[in-house]
């Protein structure tokens, strides 16, 4: 299963969690428009670092990078592609 992949699942299981059984797609806001919170974001980092080793880095973390699938995948293709 591809990274892109993996992070939608695991980010549709925190809104299952939520009682969230709203569909998204890879672009939609989910942060910015509340169906994710800060806490969640945190479970999304620990995600990405045993799902893929990934280390976000302070200036990374921010809102906008954390708003989607779309954007949380693009963040680490682009980190592991450096």
């Amino acid at each position: 299963m591809e990274k892109h992949e993996k992070i939608r699942k695991f980010i549709a299981s925190i809104l299952q969690r939520k009682g969230d059984s709203e569909p998204f797609s890879d672009d939609d806001s989910l942060l910015l428009v509340g169906r994710i919170d800060s806490l969640n974001v945190l479970e999304i980092v620990g995600f990405l670092e045993r799902e893929f080793n990934y280390d976000v880095s302070e200036d990374l973390f921010n809102q906008e990078n954390f708003d989607s699938v779309e954007s949380i995948s693009s963040l680490v293709e682009s980190e592991c592609n450096a």
